[in-house]
């Protein structure tokens, strides 16, 4: 028998994962021309590709960031954060609840990564630590 019940956690666009986090570990960012940790993935996702919800949450914020275009945070059940940045056309608000798969918006772009393929950033941060977004998933 098959069940229509929502995953448990889903990839947020159906893009490849273009950069890792990176933990402690220094990467190059071509487009700020320096080392720094990748606190988060980067998944491809040409612009207008719907971005969902990796896990079922509770929207707590929905803003425009100068580095990192359009965020959407939704916090999950076990306390967590998701950040997803680079949501053009928020298809939610502050408050909302939402079931993993369910509609954030579309894929836009981020200011501070623009080099390279279109993508989202999805960040998790959970008691002020960033964890890696695939180990949760």
């Amino acid at each position: 028998a098959s069940s229509s019940a929502a995953p448990a956690s889903t990839q947020p666009v159906s893009g490849r994962v273009l950069n890792a986090y990176s933990g402690d570990e220094l990467v190059y960012s071509s487009t700020l021309g320096d080392w720094r940790t990748h606190n988060g993935a980067d998944y491809a996702a040409p612009a207008g590709e719907s971005v969902t919800a990796a896990k079922a949450g509770k929207v707590v914020s929905v803003s425009e960031d100068a580095l990192w275009g359009g965020v959407v945070e939704v916090e999950d059940a076990n306390g967590v954060t998701w950040r997803y940045c680079g949501v053009a056309a928020p298809a939610v608000k502050a408050g909302d609840s939402v079931t993993a798969a369910a509609a954030l918006g579309t894929a836009g772009s981020i200011p501070a990564e623009t080099s390279g393929d279109a993508h989202i950033h999805l960040e998790c941060v959970k008691d002020g630590a960033y964890l890696d977004p695939e180990g949760l998933m």
